[in-house]
């Protein structure tokens, strides 16, 4: 991924929650990339959970993604779904040449 902005600025931006999942994602490697999304498939069902154990469900019936991971539950949780992701993405971003 081709940016503007320095490698400090997109992890400042990334500490304060403002680069999505996939934008941090086509900041790395291939091989960390992989890292990463595993790592962030893990958040998501972490958010996931936490919604429906709150009973913030979207139906009247319940959670409609039991066992999976609901689009709902990371739009109610930014910018923490998204500093979560980055918590994870930083060192893997540091250790690429790109942050060098």
């Amino acid at each position: 991924m081709d940016t503007e902005y320095s490698p400090s600025q997109l992890m400042n931006f990334a500490e304060r929650g403002m680069l999505a999942k996939l934008e941090m994602a086509d900041l790395l490697p291939e091989e960390p990339r992989a890292t990463f999304l595993a790592a962030c498939a893990r958040v998501e069902k972490a958010f996931t959970d936490a919604c429906a154990a709150h009973g913030d469900f979207c139906l009247a019936s319940g959670c409609a993604m039991d066992g999976e991971v609901c689009l709902n539950a990371l739009l109610n949780a930014d910018p923490d779904y998204n500093k979560a992701c980055a918590q994870l993405w930083l060192p893997l971003f540091r250790s690429s040449k790109h942050a060098a």
